[in-house]
């Protein structure tokens, strides 16, 4: 698939403009809004580490953690008690969330050789997914991925800490 000179200017255009009040010192902004109970989402975390708990946290005002998954049940214990004050249903085996129908999102937070299998799975459960960096190890996981995103038109988004935080390079 190729992209015109047209095209491309006129995504970047939009992207750009839709960036603007980001960047421009404005007052208010999203950030300082709560969702309603009714416009929250839905979480489950399958890896309950430092990047999966600390990521919640900082969107702790528009979501609501559901479920948790890690191998190491003390850790998550101690990622339900940080993020969903002991409330979250706690498995050993993610698998066990892909079936819950009250589950909006999965935030995939396991060790970097361990994403896409969990990733794969949940697309085809009919879950979006949210996947730490790096998305994948290898070529062949990349094209796995991306042709079970295509079949089932789940959105994926991958985290990019440190690539996208604008004030930390303008200081720099």
């Amino acid at each position: 698939m190729s992209t015109s000179r047209r095209q491309f200017l006129s995504a970047t255009s939009i992207a750009a403009a839709a960036a603007v009040p980001y960047f421009s010192g404005q007052s208010h902004s999203l950030a300082d809004e709560t969702a309603a109970k009714n416009d929250r989402v839905a979480i489950g975390l399958i890896g309950a580490g430092g990047m999966g708990v600390g990521n919640l946290k900082s969107a702790a005002k528009w979501i609501d953690v559901m479920a948790i998954a890690d191998v190491d049940r003390g850790h998550a214990d101690s990622a339900n008690n940080q993020l969903a004050d002991g409330k979250a249903q706690v498995y050993e085996d993610y698998r066990a969330i892909l079936d819950r129908k009250d589950i909006d999102v999965l935030h995939i937070a396991t060790p970097d050789h361990w994403h896409t299998k969990p990733l794969v799975e949940a697309m085809l459960a009919g879950k979006d997914v949210y996947c730490e960096k790096p998305l994948t190890l290898t070529i062949d996981e990349g094209k796995l991925i991306r042709k079970v995103q295509k079949e089932t038109g789940r959105i994926v988004q991958v985290g990019t800490q440190q690539r996208s935080q604008f004030n930390l390079f303008v200081k720099a």
